[in-house]
C-alpha cells in the first residue's frame, strides 16, 4: 500500500510479498480447485491483468481466494493458454469465460496500458453484468493516472485502514463496501 497519510492504493509490493508469505502448498491448494475448470464454470471475479504484472496479480489472487471469492486468472484455470500464440480459438475462450464471470476486476498498473486484452476484457463484462471495478496497484510512490479516461466509470477497490479490499462507488465513498457486497448488488 502506499505509504503517507491518505494510503489510498495498494502497491506492487504489498501483493508480491503476500505471494512469498503463502508456503507452496498452500498456494496449490489455492489452485487445484479451479485448475482445467469446466468451460461452464461460474466465477465471482475475471482478473484482468497485462502479463508483466503476472507477480503481483498472483498476490491479488490469492486474496480474493481467502476472502472466499471464485477467482477466474488465466495461468491458474486455463494454463494452456498460450498468451504469445493467441488466435480467434483464444480468444472464444477468454469470452466464454468472461460470460461466466459475475463481475471483472481490471488490475490497473503502469503496464495495464499496454494490454491489448485488458480494454476488450473490461468491455464485455461491463457489457454482460455491468459488474465492473478498477484496482489500481502503484510503484512504491508512484501515482496512477488512468490515461484511459473510461476508467473513471467504474468503482475503485482501495484498502480500508485495516489493509481490506473495499470497492468505493459514488454511494459508498466513505467506506466502501466488500467485493462480495458489491458483486451481488448489496
Amino acid at each position: 500500500m502506499k505509504e503517507g497519510s491518505s494510503m489510498e492504493y495498494f502497491s506492487e509490493s504489498y501483493f508480491r510479498d503476500i505471494v512469498g508469505r503463502i508456503s507452496s502448498y498452500e498456494q496449490y491448494l489455492y489452485c487445484e480447485r479451479v485448475q482445467h475448470a469446466h468451460p461452464n464454470m461460474e466465477f465471482d471475479i475475471f482478473l484482468s491483468y497485462n502479463i508483466a504484472d503476472l507477480n503481483v496479480v498472483k498476490g491479488i489472487y490469492f486474496i480474493l481466494r481467502k476472502m472466499g471469492c471464485t477467482v477466474y486468472l488465466d495461468c491458474i484455470v486455463d494454463p494452456d493458454l498460450k498468451r504469445s500464440e493467441s488466435d480467434k480459438q483464444t480468444a472464444e475462450r477468454i469470452q466464454n469465460r468472461l460470460k461466466h464471470s459475475k463481475s471483472l476486476l481490471y488490475a490497473q498498473s503502469q503496464s495495464a496500458n499496454q494490454s491489448n486484452w485488458m480494454p476488450w476484457e473490461l468491455g464485455v463484462v461491463d457489457g454482460h453484468t455491468g459488474k465492473c471495478m478498477i484496482l489500481p496497484v502503484t510503484k512504491e510512490q508512484a501515482e496512477i493516472n488512468p490515461r484511459r479516461e473510461y476508467l473513471l466509470l467504474y468503482p475503485y477497490v482501495k484498502p480500508n485502514s485495516q489493509n481490506e479490499m473495499r470497492v468505493f462507488t459514488e454511494s459508498r465513498n466513505s467506506y466502501g463496501t466488500t467485493i462480495r457486497n458489491y458483486i451481488n448488488g448489496m
